[in-house]
């Protein structure tokens, strides 16, 4: 939720950066009940056991995406002392507070939320998800995509020491092997992408998975065996490649070439750099 989108009664509903309506404003829109203040209905007992089940399905959907180790955004803050203190809360808390204030506020406030749909009450928890699972994706693939770049230069000492000259030929031979024998050039076509494209650089998890190993193995097997010369080395590059795609094909796996192109990695980087810190994973020690 955002506070320069949320309009209610030509009035601006402000958040924190977690998205959290604040209750203040629902208070002064329903005419400010002075019996009715957000901390005397947060000290309900009926509240403090919505707040519980609310804790723990967000609490659950952290584990789930991040593990035993992420920290999940708070449903409830209050923010200042005394008078200026501002208090926030979950959306599914805010229309909660809203029925509490007024029945026929509750109604305009949810029919506000419903037009915007990060707050309708359904989809609140769904979106908190949806955008934790795009995060730790990202994530992921921008690792992969990472590692497999720090690992061509490994891969090209490797192959040097196996005096390889042709860097292009060593490298479309592995291509070749694991992408069924086709050339860059038409793996592009195959996924529909511009010829100046880089294939990983769209590549899914499993695809930049595959091509890593494939790079391991090869590196590892031009040392292992002593391999050298440009037509042995390109040789051993294409059937470790042909390897790891038979055991993608005995596994049941997608065909490398098949998988779907995504938006570009730089996105992901993006959408990384932007997210908030609540929804990204923690580094591991």
């Amino acid at each position: 939720m955002t506070d320069d989108v949320i309009m209610l009664r030509g009035t601006r509903v402000t958040a924190d950066e977690y998205g959290n309506v604040c209750l203040n404003d629902l208070w002064a829109l329903a005419g400010e009940p002075a019996n009715k203040r957000a901390r005397d209905w947060f000290a309900s007992k009926r509240v403090v056991a919505v707040k519980e089940i609310l804790d723990k399905r967000i609490a659950e959907n952290s584990l789930n995406s991040f593990g035993p180790d992420a920290v999940p955004p708070p449903t409830h803050q209050v923010i200042g002392k005394g008078r200026p203190a501002r208090t926030y809360a979950h959306a599914v808390l805010a229309l909660d507070y809203a029925a509490y204030l007024d029945p026929r506020f509750a109604i305009e406030v949810n029919e506000v939320f419903l037009r915007y749909k990060a707050k309708d009450l359904t989809l609140a928890l769904e979106i908190l998800e949806g955008i934790s699972e795009q995060t730790e994706y990202d994530s992921t693939r921008v690792h992969l995509r990472t590692l497999l770049k720090e690992h061509n230069k490994l891969s090209a000492r490797a192959a040097k020491v196996a005096e390889v000259k042709d860097f292009a030929a060593y490298n479309g031979a592995g291509l070749s092997g694991l992408y069924g024998g086709k050339t860059k050039a038409e793996v592009l076509r195959h996924k529909k992408l511009p010829s100046d494209a880089h294939h990983l650089d769209h590549a899914n998890h499993e695809e930049l998975a595959a091509n890593y190993f494939k790079a391991t193995q090869a590196e590892a097997k031009l040392k292992r065996d002593g391999i050298k010369g440009q037509a042995a080395a390109n040789e051993a590059h294409r059937q470790v490649g042909i390897s790891v795609r038979e055991t993608i094909k005995g596994l049941g796996g997608t065909m490398p070439e098949d998988e779907p192109a995504l938006d570009n990695i730089k996105e992901a980087e993006k959408r990384l750099k932007t997210a908030s810190p609540a929804v990204l994973p923690k580094k591991s020690d």
